[in-house]
């Protein structure tokens, strides 16, 4: 619980009431991990590598082939490959670059949002089953 500064008063009844469970992080029992409220945000390398990993291709690989602009606004393009091992002897490779971004991260998403645009149109699903518990 959290006491602010007493009024000028010195009344120590002033106290602020704990805050509602509603604000609050829920923590796991098991650990001091802290799981912020409200849905999940999934980015498209997230959507990507759990694709990978249900269809058991190897991880996709992201590599910044390009920066450009001065330092205080420099901008980033990144490819990002997959192979897709279908049966014991097919394999296809796929490569994106993305559209240049100003941080890396979304450099890299912009590219894994390629990927995932193809697969789609190649059959696959866009975002990965998730099981509910």
């Amino acid at each position: 619980m959290t006491l602010l500064p007493s009024s000028a008063g010195g009344d120590d009844d002033n106290r602020t009431p704990p805050p509602s469970l509603d604000s609050q992080p829920i923590t796991s029992s098991s650990s001091s991990t802290s799981i912020p409220p409200g849905p999940v945000k999934l980015t498209a390398r997230s959507c990507l590598y759990e694709l990978c990993a249900q269809s058991h291709w190897n991880r996709p690989v992201f590599d910044c082939c390009n920066q450009q602009g001065p330092d205080n606004q420099r901008s980033f393009t990144y490819k990002a490959s997959i192979e897709m091992k279908e049966g014991s002897e097919s394999t296809l490779a796929i490569e994106c670059i993305g559209k240049p971004q100003f941080s890396k991260k979304t450099a890299a998403d912009s590219a894994a949002e390629g990927i995932l645009w193809y697969l789609v149109h190649l059959g696959y699903p866009k975002t990965p089953n998730r099981r509910k518990k």
